[in-house]
């Protein structure tokens, strides 16, 4: 089952803030092409793979969505504004969450109150992790197993003590080349990796 952790530093955990963010500096008009690559494909959706997102700009705890393939629910549709309202609806139920306390939204978005340190350091006891970044290892159909979990960053590059933290866990960095690359696109081709090493 592969698995993308998206750290999205800018998107609001309050579900007004998040929607009013759309076509502004934060820029979270971006998530709605990661949801649609993660998990979509013609006329059918990816039941082996999990997504991560992760909202940082918040007044108390981030919030950390999990959208996984094998339980999704009814998102509206596949266009921008649905899949935000999707988003928004799942981090409307959230609002109340205590410091690591999960709640599952009615369209089946699971969202829980944990910072991406957690949830990285979580993953990396289980998983292969991969942080993608240009100054990465090329990655390889070979090495890229289906099960691992791909980390990505929004328009924000990752912090130095991040980088610290990821490799004292055992992540490894790769590379899809010398082109920056939206994150969507990231992972339709992390997609094509995984699923060539099978």
């Amino acid at each position: 089952m592969p698995c993308f952790v998206v750290r999205c530093h800018s998107a609001p955990v309050e579900p007004e803030r998040f929607l009013a963010s759309i076509g502004s500096p934060g820029h979270v008009e971006f998530i709605a092409g990661i949801i649609t690559n993660a998990l979509f494909i013609s006329q059918a959706h990816r039941r082996d793979t999990r997504l991560y997102l992760v909202f940082e700009d918040s007044r108390d705890f981030s919030r950390t969505l999990l959208i996984d393939g094998a339980s999704i629910g009814d998102l509206g549709g596949l266009h921008e504004r649905a899949l935000l309202s999707a988003c928004a609806v799942a981090l409307e139920r959230a609002l109340k969450l205590d410091k690591g306390e999960t709640v599952i939204a009615g369209n089946g978005i699971v969202v829980e109150a944990i910072s991406f340190e957690w949830l990285v350091k979580r993953l990396a006891t289980e998983h292969n992790c991969y942080l993608l970044h240009r100054k990465g290892v090329n990655a390889t159909a070979g090495e890229l197993r289906s099960d691992s979990v791909f980390i990505l960053s929004d328009h924000v590059p990752m912090q130095k003590k991040s980088f610290n933290s990821m490799k004292r866990q055992g992540v490894k960095m790769v590379s899809l080349g010398p082109t920056l690359l939206f994150a969507s696109q990231c992972i339709t081709l992390l997609h094509q990796l995984a699923e060539a090493s099978e």
